[in-house]
């Protein structure tokens, strides 16, 4: 995955552009997935001066200040959970904000004139650990709409004896639950590593057995324009014969992906083994693509059938 070409920030709008690095088949894959990982893309000066600024051993140097605030405001709020303040350091916006790989990313899922995080929420972990409960996050929303995405941040190597977050795969479309002992997939990388993940997804703290303190950021980019199909046209992708999933999946992946085109309105399915369910051993396509009218994927599961009437 290449860096985009170009790349503007906006520091009165607190937004960034640039050019879409994602495919078809990727923005497809975070529909169906929920999530996507990128190893190691923030320089480790930078990682290691992320965990000096989160440990007090870097002074604070903001690149500007909020309003109303005061350097007795930055202080308290670096001191906290939700050390926000280091968004206002200028080598943390140029590089984990604005980190190219990522903001590529970014641009390919919420559009044009990305909004910037507001809010950090720091998970420091004294490992060793049980693992957490599995969970979605407080305020989730189920839904097509990708008005947000959540990004992990580990500024350190975290391999799974440190127990870096673990998630499971598909589960942003609906409420999920597991037991202690189901695995996932964990966000395991070296120093750097950022993960990108819908806010819904069914997720937790992985179990650790190393010793030693882990850091992990949390903070969320935000859609600020309406969705339209801008990504890169990958050639040979046709959304008839796409992989959305297999049953009871495939119509959320897919409903979401019609979304994020621009065409939310317009999707309907007929349901039973019509389109977008697909298998390898059919000897056609499936019907019901393109339809204009028939039903709507029902992601809150009000009717027996999931169905939305």
């Amino acid at each position: 995955m290449e860096p985009p070409s170009s790349l503007t920030f906006d520091r009165n709008t607190w937004s960034f552009d640039c050019e879409p690095t994602l495919n078809d088949s990727q923005v497809l894959e975070f529909c169906r997935e929920g999530f996507l990982l990128l190893p190691g893309v923030v320089p480790d000066e930078v990682n290691q001066k992320t965990c000096e600024y989160l440990e007090g051993r870097l002074p604070a140097q903001p690149s500007w200040t909020p309003r109303g605030w005061t350097e007795q405001d930055i202080e308290r709020v670096r001191a906290s959970h939700e050390p926000s303040a280091i968004f206002l350091e200028e080598w943390y916006i140029e590089h984990v904000l604005l980190n190219p790989q990522l903001a590529g990313v970014m641009r390919s899922l919420l559009g044009a004139g990305v909004g910037l995080p507001v809010l950090a929420s720091h998970h420091a972990t004294e490992c060793p650990q049980p693992p957490q409960g599995w969970h979605h996050d407080a305020d989730h929303v189920f839904g097509p709409e990708l008005e947000f995405v959540e990004v992990f941040y580990f500024p350190q190597d975290t391999p799974a004896e440190l127990g870096p977050t673990e998630v499971a795969p598909g589960t942003h479309i609906g409420h999920h639950s597991r037991d202690l002992d189901e695995s996932g997939v964990l966000a395991a990388g070296v120093a750097g590593t950022l993960g990108i993940h819908h806010q819904s997804i069914l997720h937790r703290r992985g179990a650790s057995t190393a010793t030693g303190m882990r850091h992990m950021l949390k903070y969320i980019y935000w859609r600020q324009t309406p969705p339209v199909q801008d990504w890169i046209e990958e050639s040979g992708f046709d959304p008839e014969t796409a992989f959305y999933g297999g049953h009871h999946t495939a119509r959320f992946a897919a409903h979401m992906f019609w979304w994020l085109r621009g065409k939310g309105d317009q999707f309907r399915i007929i349901g039973g083994q019509g389109w977008p369910w697909r298998s390898d051993q059919q000897v056609g396509p499936s019907y019901g693509y393109g339809r204009t009218d028939g039903y709507l994927p029902d992601w809150r599961r009000n009717n027996p059938d999931g169905y939305a009437r």
